[in-house]
């Protein structure tokens, strides 16, 4: 327990204790009056003349004189109520001391970052995709082997089944679920560009797109494989 919490449980305490202090010595004034003089000579109490009940009749028993307890009973009485005190301050440091150890040692759910996707291993699908797209690329027109080789790609991992944001658009998606992997970032960055420029722009797209694009794609399916080695066995052709 901290120096805080004892500081605490000490103050509380010692006012406790106080309270109980005032309470079972009730005026202290009382206590400072001085008894009866010893010295002076006492006259002895007048007795009341004798009564007799009635034959039959039943008389009630005479009760205790009221005078107050002496200053031992009243002491004993002080210490037991201490006691009681003290007993109950430990027991309520015990209890809060358990329950701050149950609230250190609860179970803590790990939070996520939004949007953040736990990956499974690379699937077979995934793995078996770059002889197909390589060759997809190599042919044709480069703007249509590029649209063409990423929307394979998002076909492939769309059927993976991570979760898909509400906002988000397949190349997003896409993008967001491969990063997953510890693939490099440039070269998916890379390609996804490739392809939005493929799709979207009207300006001619030459040889150089295409090596491009080949040069990520080798890149991303190598790391795949890597990533599939390292975690499964998985064989890397």
């Amino acid at each position: 327990m901290s120096r805080r919490w004892f500081a605490t449980w000490a103050a509380a305490g010692a006012g406790v204790v106080l309270a109980v202090l005032l309470t079972a010595v009730g005026d202290p004034v009382s206590l400072m009056t001085p008894g009866p003089d010893l010295a002076a000579p006492r006259t002895p109490p007048v007795q009341p003349p004798p009564t007799t009940a009635p034959p039959g009749s039943s008389q009630a028993l005479p009760t205790g004189s009221g005078e107050p307890l002496g200053p031992l009973t009243a002491f004993v009485g002080l210490l037991i109520q201490i006691a009681v005190v003290l007993v109950i301050l430990l027991v309520l440091g015990v209890v809060i001391a358990l329950l701050r150890s149950a609230w250190h040692h609860r179970p803590r759910l790990v939070s996520r970052p939004a949007g953040e996707v736990v990956a499974p291993d690379v699937p077979e699908e995934l793995l078996s995709l770059r002889q197909g797209q390589l060759g997809l690329l190599s042919g044709g027109e480069p703007r249509n082997a590029i649209v063409a080789t990423w929307l394979s790609l998002e076909t492939v991992v769309g059927a993976i089944g991570l979760p898909r944001e509400p906002a988000e658009t397949s190349t997003e998606y896409t993008t967001r679920v491969l990063r997953t992997w510890d693939i490099d970032p440039r070269s998916l960055a890379d390609l996804a560009a490739l392809y939005r420029e493929a799709r979207f722009s009207q300006h001619a797209l030459g040889e150089e797109h295409r090596r491009r694009a080949m040069r990520d794609l080798t890149t991303i399916h190598d790391d795949l494989a890597q990533v599939a080695t390292e975690t499964r066995g998985a064989p890397t052709t």
